[in-house]
């Protein structure tokens, strides 16, 4: 007591003791900061979980909801496929009935309708031969009418049948040489070029085009043959063959010196009994340019014409090329 030691030994375990117990009033302040930031990250995580479940059940249910729309799209498709194949066939079935019909019809036109008009033209043909010095000369005008009736009728027959074969038949596509072509369809029509005297050109080398080598040359010989008919009286027809490669396609012209095409009726022409001249002036059925169509739709193709260089026209078709492919 004299010396104060025990005072301040119990000054110095006061403050140790003060220093302790401020030390652990902050790590319990700590502490507690500590677990309510713990308690809201967990109530964070607890709405974020809510949050997700419920965002989880929501996509559930749209999946469920989805899969079943799916299912009733697949039985409504299923259905619908069901009923157009069922049209289908009904319409497949109906076709081949017309198309029977037609082939029925055409062998009428082709067998009972030809032979009445042979018989026609045969005893026409016979009275002019055996009673023309008796017939007068009315009646022998008669007699050649007759006979070019008969024979106009027969080639609109076979023009027709002509044409309709054209639809039904089968068309194989294979590499054409047009050159081979277009001398087939000049040789089978020489006779023609001698007794015009026409003048014919062919721009050599021709191409290679995929092509029915029977319905091409059915389109060349109208388009030939239109060239030395439709040149007006007196002229001597002239025809260019030539063809110009476009890429994928070659275009074959024909052009002639003829009496040319009003552009009013550049379309109109490929229709089928469309004639822009009296059959007294130029004879035939009508059908020849309609044939060119669909012979040209029937193998991919397509037709045209356009203004003459000069006089006359140019008419072409076109094919898909195929050069580099051997012919056949």
């Amino acid at each position: 007591m004299r010396t104060d030691a025990g005072q301040s030994l119990m000054e110095d375990i006061d403050a140790v003791i003060g220093e302790f117990e401020r030390a652990e009033q902050d790590i319990m302040v700590a502490r507690s900061s500590l677990l309510e930031d713990q308690a809201r990250w967990a109530a964070r995580i607890s709405a974020l979980t809510a949050l997700l479940a419920l965002a989880v059940s929501a996509v559930g249910v749209l999946w469920l909801a989805r899969q079943r729309a799916d299912a009733r799209l697949l039985e409504a498709e299923r259905r619908f496929r069901q009923n157009l194949e069922r049209q289908v066939e009904s319409r497949t079935e109906q076709l081949t009935q017309v198309n029977r019909e037609l082939d029925a019809f055409a062998y009428t036109i082709s067998h009972d309708l030809r032979a009445p008009l042979r018989a026609m033209h045969g005893y026409a043909d016979a009275l002019a031969e055996d009673y023309a010095p008796i017939l007068p000369e009315q009646g022998r005008r008669f007699t050649q009418r007759i006979m070019a009736a008969a024979a106009r009728m027969e080639e609109l027959i076979q023009d027709i049948l002509t044409y309709s074969r054209l639809s039904r038949e089968e068309v194989k596509l294979r590499p054409v040489s047009l050159e081979e072509a277009v001398d087939r369809v000049l040789a089978h029509a020489r006779m023609r070029i001698e007794e015009t005297g026409a003048e014919v050109e062919v721009e050599r080398p021709l191409a290679i085009v995929s092509a029915h080598p029977a319905t091409l040359e059915q389109a060349l010989d109208n388009l030939i043959a239109n060239a030395l008919k439709f040149v007006a009286p007196g002229e001597r027809p002239r025809v260019r063959i030539r063809a110009e490669n476009q890429g994928e396609r070659v275009r074959v012209w024909v052009g002639d010196n003829g009496i040319g095409i009003d552009p009013a009726h550049r379309d109109r022409i490929f229709e089928p009994f469309q004639r822009l001249h009296g059959i007294e002036t130029y004879p035939g059925t009508g059908i020849g340019l309609a044939i060119v169509r669909r012979s040209l739709e029937r193998m991919g193709g397509r037709c045209g014409v356009a203004p003459g260089e000069g006089r006359g026209s140019r008419f072409w078709i076109e094919l898909r090329s195929a050069d580099g492919e051997m012919a056949q």
